[in-house]
């Protein structure tokens, strides 16, 4: 990504002091491409780092079996919060569960995959925050793959259940804690 910036601000220098030495400074073109020219080195700058930090950050393609489950008596976690869209670009399009047991993924069809806590092989918050609610990230080690879920937490004043939730992980397996909980971090 370095490597890539810097070439492309090479490439605008070498515009730049190219449109300077052959343009006359007063006319109107020379504006004109001075302008163009940083929109697009800016542009490319955004793209970039767009795909550096936001492309791949949510998990795509984990091939998750669903089935039918009954999800009364579970307590929910996740929450979706609202980024003009782009909160569908970065979270899981699944919303969370767990139990004494068991964690669950409930797709927007309402069919559910059913997760072992034991099989909890990472909690860890991301350093991305959508409406003041850190996005969290679980990893599940199941059938010699890894699935990757991220989301947003529920935690409130009312609502405690990501606390639980955490809690749980970290009676079964301490090492899956990644990230420390905190109410001022979370």
């Amino acid at each position: 990504m370095i490597k890539r910036i810097i070439l492309i601000a090479i490439f605008y220098v070498i515009i730049i002091v190219t449109a300077t030495l052959a343009m006359d400074s007063t006319s109107d073109n020379y504006l004109i491409i001075i302008l163009a020219a940083g929109l697009i080195f800016s542009v490319l700058i955004v793209r970039q780092i767009y795909k550096k930090y936001f492309m791949n950050f949510k998990p795509r393609n984990q091939n998750i079996v669903y089935g039918n489950s009954n999800i009364n008596n579970l307590n929910k976690i996740s929450t979706s919060p609202f980024l003009f869209g782009l909160e569908k670009k970065l979270l899981s399009d699944d919303e969370f569960y767990f139990d004494n047991d068991y964690f669950y993924a409930i797709n927007p069809e309402n069919k559910t995959a059913k997760f072992n806590l034991k099989d909890i092989t990472e909690l860890s918050r991301t350093a991305i925050n959508i409406n003041n609610r850190t996005i969290w990230q679980v990893k599940i080690k199941t059938e010699n793959r890894e699935l990757i879920f991220k989301f947003a937490h529920n935690y409130t004043i009312w609502n405690k259940s990501f606390l639980d939730f955490y809690n749980k992980i970290k009676a079964l397996n301490p090492s899956a804690i990644k990230s420390k909980w905190s109410l001022w971090r979370m």
